[in-house]
């Protein structure tokens, strides 16, 4: 091997999951009620995932859940934070970091208390695919 290939081959390894990143954005409509909703899904996949919620509009406690599909058939609650509460004092958006094995994943809301009317929640998500 020529000079430097060894040094090239580990700049490849790191630009290759910029070249196959994905940025969404979209809405989520939060309903006017106490029922768990999917706020984001993603099919199996090997990638990492970098989600970002404006919650500016939540005038109610509510809980993040994340679920991943563990045995490829249920989900499985992984995590569950309380907004406000579990964060830090005027936080207004969430930012969640996922690193997505080939298992299905999935984000939840749930309000403890109905909002009063449906809240938008404006959201951004890149997922970068890593090369296997």
């Amino acid at each position: 091997m020529g000079v430097g290939s060894e040094s090239l081959r580990r700049d490849v390894y790191k630009i290759l999951p910029l070249l196959t990143a994905s940025v969404s954005s979209s809405t989520y409509t939060h309903p006017n009620d106490t029922d768990e909703h999917d706020v984001l899904e993603f099919t199996a996949d090997t990638q990492d995932i970098f989600i970002s919620l404006d919650v500016n509009a939540l005038t109610q406690s509510t809980e993040i859940r994340e679920y991943e599909k563990i045995d490829g058939t249920n989900y499985r609650q992984i995590s569950c934070k309380t907004y406000p509460d579990d964060f830090d004092s005027g936080t207004k958006a969430i930012t969640i970091y996922f690193k997505q094995k080939n298992k299905d994943y999935k984000i939840t809301l749930k309000s403890t208390v109905a909002e009063g009317a449906s809240r938008d929640i404006p959201y951004v998500y890149r997922t970068d695919g890593k090369a296997v």
